[in-house]
């Protein structure tokens, strides 16, 4: 694929994101919403296998069904020249096989945030019936801003069976594959469970648990092997934290949690002080019993025992018989005396026993240093948890700090160990000490759409307001400027954001200019700043130099990007007129010769007359103004007409 290269005549090609076995990965740009999504196309070599495009499919429908904010959103899909596109959000940052990679060891407290952004978001798919099959480090991906989002459904729902084949692979990936996968059976949503139970342990260990040469190897470790313990690796692990590791990745399914709602239920309570002293979590479905441990027996057994051993030898019976006891009754009384006396001196030792316990115990604590509680630092000041901590007979360790919207910087955040757990005295405590909230790169929103941004914004914890002003330049509703500089590390719950919004280009109300002076209407477009041309015609109802119409609607709205047209009046039509004068000239003419007929005197009066007529109409042509300047020409005509006749 081509670095800009149109798909779908909307998704611009911008760079490469990664290969996989079905499908590449681009990051494109949105020319239409002008943004960048993220965009997978399939290989050109897959496009014919049917089983491919059915998982593409697959991909698209489960992805499509559920909408979370940790699950990667899908915006479109298609078909470009024979290959389908699956078009979804654009996340900037790394996923989280990389973000393990880069970060551990990973503090527990963000381990445990990261875990629940996943369930939540795998919570929401199992209820709508989605098994996502293939949960990894790999198909999490982590955004800048250290938000989780689950992508790749691919095998979602997939129909085909489960397990290992002939040539050793498998759907989905056997470092976090359950057992019953590798058994072959049936996938469900306790599957998807298991997984995230391995990407836990992963998370907290830097590695995964069962490693071997070939994957079927590493598939009988998941089936066989007893899951390691990650206090092992790190003793200040909660055991609460690795009981729920225990349970999500038990062998049976029965046995792991029945959803992932209620994992999330339990890791969210795994930092509580109430679970400081939980024991290790057993599987209550595993039978089998590891015969080599150590065992307490109960007393009542003890002499259960004792009155089970042989009967000692018995003693030879007298030479000589009573005459007045029956023989065989006293040797019953003889035998029944003899084993209660057993009985007694086992019960005898058995509580000596216990004395020599239960005293060896008490010389032992006595041996043992004075124990102490960590008291509760949490809130004070470095140099009062100090204090605190000496007065309680411990000594302060290593100092970390971490970010916190809630503990003011400078301010204990937690001990480790954790409050109230009881240590032995002079041990050394450590401290998180909070450095305070943490700082975001602002941004550069100059040109963006309002409502998207605000609401973008508002979702992270900013305050934001905004000022609507003209502008020329910046369409309507989109920002023209920002009061936060784009390069500015914030705190977003304590950063009020204020941008001023265009309200488009500035209106006018148009005037109506009918009858009035072209100077007037010069005078108002310039005032203004807006554009106005001008067109003429004939009119003999309006004035030359007077408008006549206008392309606009008096009362209608003008910006300067418009251009208002004006028509004025160039006067009455010159040809017009002059067809007039020859009309009345011409009715003159004939009542002249109809007086020649009956009199020549009256004729020459006529002559004299016209005449007086013409030199009149000169004057009058002399003393009229330039607008009049045709009616002077069809005078003169009128005028020369009357001297010819």
């Amino acid at each position: 694929m081509r670095i800009d290269q149109l798909i779908g005549e909307r998704y611009r090609i911008v760079e490469p994101l990664g290969e996989g076995g079905m499908a590449n990965v681009y990051r494109a740009h949105d020319i239409i919403l002008d943004r960048d999504v993220s965009l997978k196309l399939m290989r050109l070599d897959m496009r014919d296998d049917e089983a491919v495009r059915r998982r593409f499919n697959n991909e698209i429908a489960a992805t499509s069904a559920i909408l979370h904010p940790n699950i990667i959103q899908v915006y479109d899909y298609g078909e470009e020249g024979g290959s389908q596109y699956l078009v979804t959000e654009f996340v900037s940052g790394m996923d989280l096989k990389r973000y393990i990679a880069e970060n551990w060891p990973i503090p527990v407290s963000r381990i445990v945030d990261i875990m629940q952004e996943i369930l939540a978001g795998i919570a929401v798919a199992h209820q709508a019936g989605i098994i996502h099959r293939d949960l990894k480090p790999q198909n999490i991906l982590i955004s800048n801003e250290g938000e989780a989002k689950i992508s790749d459904f691919g095998i979602a729902r997939a129909q085909t069976s489960f397990g290992m084949t002939q040539t050793n692979t498998a759907i989905g990936s056997v470092h976090y594959m359950a057992p019953e996968q590798v058994r072959g059976e049936v996938a469900s949503n306790r599957s998807d469970i298991y997984s995230l139970g391995i990407m836990l342990y992963e998370m907290i260990t830097g590695h995964v648990p069962f490693e071997g040469e070939t994957a079927v190897a590493i598939a009988v470790k998941h089936a066989q092997n007893p899951m390691p313990s990650v206090r092992e690796v790190d003793p200040r692990v909660p055991q609460a934290l690795e009981n729920v590791i225990f349970k999500a990745t038990a062998k049976s399914p029965m046995s792991r949690y029945t959803s992932a709602q209620a994992m999330l239920d339990d890791l969210e309570t795994v930092l509580s002080p109430n679970r400081i002293n939980e024991p290790v979590w057993h599987d209550p479905n595993d039978a089998e019993e590891d015969d080599t441990e150590t065992k307490v027996i109960p007393l009542a057994q003890i002499k259960e025992v004792a009155s089970q051993r042989p009967a000692e030898t018995k003693k030879p019976e007298p030479l000589v018989k009573e005459n007045h006891v029956d023989a065989s009754k006293k040797k019953q009384q003889f035998a029944a005396k003899s084993k209660n006396k057993r009985r007694r001196r086992y019960i005898w030792l058995a509580l000596l026993a216990l004395v020599i316990i239960i005293g060896g115990f008490g010389v032992y604590g006595a041996m043992q240093p004075d124990n102490v509680h960590v008291s509760d630092v949490r809130g004070m000041t470095q140099a009062n948890a100090e204090k605190t901590l000496d007065e309680d007979g411990l000594k302060m360790g290593d100092i970390t700090t971490k970010h916190s919207s809630d503990i003011d910087r400078g301010k204990v955040i937690q001990t480790k160990p954790k409050v109230g757990k009881t240590v032995a005295a002079n041990s050394v405590i450590d401290l998180v000490v909070s450095n305070g909230p943490a700082k975001v790169r602002f941004g550069d929103y100059v040109n963006e759409k309002y409502s998207t941004v605000s609401d973008k914004l508002e979702d992270k914890g900013f305050t934001v307001t905004k000022k609507e002003e003209v502008s020329d330049t910046v369409p309507k509703g989109y920002i023209v400027s920002q009061n936060v500089d784009a390069e500015d590390s914030v705190v977003p719950s304590k950063t009020k954001v204020k941008f001023k919004v265009s309200t488009g280009p500035k209106s006018y109300t148009v005037p109506n200019f009918t009858g009035k002076a072209q100077s007037t209407v010069s005078a108002w477009a310039e005032s203004n700043g807006v554009s106005v041309d001008f067109n003429s015609v004939y009119s003999n109802s309006i004035p030359a130099g007077y408008a006549v119409s206008q392309s606009m609607t008096p009362g209608s709205k003008l910006t300067k990007s418009d251009v208002l047209l004006v028509t004025i009046s160039n006067g009455p039509n010159a040809a017009s007129h002059s067809s007039s004068s020859e009309s009345k000239s011409s009715s003159n003419n004939d009542n002249s010769s109809s007086e020649n007929e009956s009199d020549n005197d009256s004729e020459r009066e006529s002559s004299s007359s016209s005449q007086n007529s013409s030199s009149s109409s000169e004057s009058e042509d002399t003393t009229s103004d330039s607008t009049s300047e045709p009616e002077s020409e069809s005078s003169q005509s009128s005028s020369s007409s009357s001297e010819s006749d």
